[in-house]
This record gives C-alpha cells, sequence and structure tokens, in this order.
C-alpha cells in the first residue's frame, strides 16, 4: 500500500530524523535533498527508504574521516565508518582544491559507509567547472559474470559529470541490470522484483526477493566489462577489498576524479561545444517508436517536475510508517545487511 505525503512534510520529516540523531547542520540539508531528490525522480532504491539504514550507519561509526596520504595531485582517505555521504561530501572538496590546484586530481577513499546516488557528488565537481568522475565497488558480491550464475562482482556505479552552460550533464548508473536496494524495495512495497534481473540459487530468473540470490550485469558482456574494470579500480587500486574478499560495506573503496577543462581546452569552447553537441543529438531522426530524444538525466528530471507540481508524492506506507517513528525515537529503522543496502 502507499499514502500520499507532501513534499514539504516530507522534508520536515527528514530533518526531525537527522536533527534527533546529530548530523552537523552543513551536511544535513545536502543529504536530505539528496534523498528526496532521488525520491522525486523516481529513484526509491536510493530516496527516502535508504534513511531507514540511518541507524546503523551510525552505530558503526569508529571516528572521524582522515586524511592518510596525500602527495601531489592525489590523496587518500580513511572513513573510519563515518556517514557515507559526510565522508563523500570531504573527499570532494578535496579533490576539487587539488584540481583547481593541479589541473587534475584524484581521491580515495576506504571503511566508509554507502552514500547512495553519486550524482549529487559529481554535480558539485561539475559546478566548480570541473570534468568529474565517482564510482565505487559496490559489494558485497550481487553481480555474476557475464554467462554465470555466483554472486561475484559488486553492483558497481559509475557517474560522468560535465559542466555546462545551463546546467550540469550528469550520467548516472549501476553496472549491474537492476540495483540489489531493489530488493529492499521490494519487500518495503510487498511488490515483485523486476522481470529478468535477479537469478535464485539454481541461475533461474526469479521475482521473489527472498530467492533472489544475485543479478545479471547490463549490457551482456560490456556491462560486465565495465563491472569488473570498476571492481579493479575502486577496490583493488585503492587498497580495498575485491570479489568474494568483500564481507560488507566497510570493505569497499571509493574514487573521486575531478580535472579542469581548461587543461587542454578554453571552458567556455568546451561548454559551446556541448550545447552544439547536445542540440544535434535532440534533432537527430527519431524512430518509429520515440516520441522525443533525450539527454540522459533529463527523463528523471521531467519526473521530478511533475511531481514538484502536484506537491505530493506517493510513498510505500511501511516506509511512511518506519520513518515518522525514526522522527520521534531511535527507532523504527531497518538492519543493513547484504540483501538490504
Amino acid at each position: 500500500m502507499k499514502e500520499s505525503i507532501s513534499i514539504n512534510e516530507l522534508r520536515e520529516l527528514l530533518d526531525k530524523i537527522l536533527t534527533l540523531r546529530n548530523i552537523p547542520a552543513k551536511y544535513k540539508n545536502f543529504i536530505i535533498e539528496d534523498y528526496i531528490t532521488a525520491e522525486l525522480q523516481d529513484k526509491k532504491t536510493h530516496g527516502i527508504a535508504k534513511v531507514l539504514l540511518l541507524d546503523e550507519a551510525l552505530r558503526q561509526k569508529e571516528n572521524d574521516i582522515e586524511l592518510v596520504k596525500e602527495f601531489g595531485n592525489y590523496a587518500l582517505y580513511d572513513g573510519h565508518k563515518e556517514l557515507g555521504h559526510i565522508a563523500a561530501l570531504t573527499c570532494i572538496n578535496k579533490v576539487i582544491e587539488l584540481a583547481k590546484k593541479h589541473g587534475n586530481g584524484i581521491v580515495a577513499l576506504r571503511n566508509a559507509s554507502r552514500y547512495g546516488r553519486l550524482k549529487p557528488f559529481a554535480k558539485i565537481i561539475a559546478d566548480n567547472n570541473l570534468i568529474g568522475i565517482v564510482m565505487n565497488n559496490a559489494g558485497p558480491a550481487a553481480v555474476t559474470a557475464y554467462g554465470g550464475i555466483t554472486p561475484i562482482l559488486g553492483t558497481n556505479p559509475i557517474c560522468f559529470a560535465f559542466p555546462g552552460d545551463d546546467d550540469s550533464y550528469l550520467f548516472d548508473f549501476s553496472t549491474s541490470k537492476k540495483v540489489w536496494g531493489e530488493i529492499r524495495q521490494s519487500k518495503l512495497s510487498n511488490k515483485d522484483l523486476p522481470e529478468e534481473c535477479f537469478l535464485d540459487n539454481d541461475g533461474h530468473f526469479t521475482n521473489d526477493p527472498d530467492k533472489a540470490d544475485s543479478v545479471i550485469p547490463f549490457g551482456e558482456n560490456k556491462g560486465f566489462a565495465l563491472c569488473l574494470a570498476i571492481e579493479m579500480l575502486a577496490g583493488a587500486f585503492t587498497g580495498s577489498k575485491v570479489g568474494l574478499e568483500v564481507d560488507n560495506e566497510y570493505d569497499l573503496g571509493f574514487i573521486f576524479i575531478a580535472f579542469s577543462p581548461d587543461m587542454f581546452t578554453d571552458i567556455g569552447e568546451f561548454k559551446n561545444k556541448l550545447k552544439v553537441l547536445e542540440n544535434e543529438i535532440k534533432s537527430s531522426t527519431k524512430n518509429d517508436y520515440t516520441d522525443k530524444i533525450y539527454i540522459p538525466g533529463e527523463v528523471s528530471k521531467e519526473k521530478e517536475e511533475k511531481i514538484i507540481k502536484k506537491g505530493k508524492v506517493e510513498v510505500a506506507s511501511e516506509t511512511l510508517y518506519r520513518l515518522k517513528k525514526m522522527a520521534i525515537s531511535m527507532d523504527g529503522g531497518i538492519e543493513s545487511n547484504n540483501k538490504m543496502n
């Protein structure tokens, strides 16, 4: 079942939850808007239901994020199991600082909790007139090899960010056909999993969240290759665990890359080229089944704008019940595990 709640009420609800948990004010609004925006763009696997995992993440925290290495244009942070949003924002600020100083920068992070979508962090890079790439090996093992049935890789998302004249170009996607969070959403909403994405122990497609044992990569062998490359870069390269070594989210590695268009061209000329390319794509000939050609991310924005006009959003009753409980107590959340992340 679903319930309707106004966007403002939802925002106030999340504010109460974070305030009760003493999330610093300088991070609180960013976190709220991240979850709200994901919900409005119909990315419910990364929307407000992710807040239900907050208490579990806060209980795991050992210390503040620590800069353990910096040399030239690169740096490494130990998250000490810090909340993912806070750790990632720290890394984003550092990589922007390095890129503005050296023309490019790369920052690695390990031992921090997940932070959901990559897009909001990559957007900060692009808003600073820099090109950004953000990725992580999102295990424990969930994704099969192409043609296999054993879960062995993370869902491994990547986001590319490019500064534009009107708005940033943001391409954020997982390398699995569907994200592992679909299992959490399926249980909270009491709905079946998407068709032909998840496999059971015997390697047969299943719509049952309790039977899902793995998820296939998107794009067949090419998607698997990209998923594997991210596992190598974000995992092995950062000194984090990979493949079947990964036991929980704190074993993962995160990479933040930023570089300036001014390294090889002028920022104004760069933005102009992207706008021309965008217009060429949108005015290209459509096939018989397409009404409009979009740049990646535009469909999500249209969904968000429609819901904003309505002023209300539909939320799974179970999710809303738990959020309301979290707003008045240190209770109501769900435990994070390999299938409920």
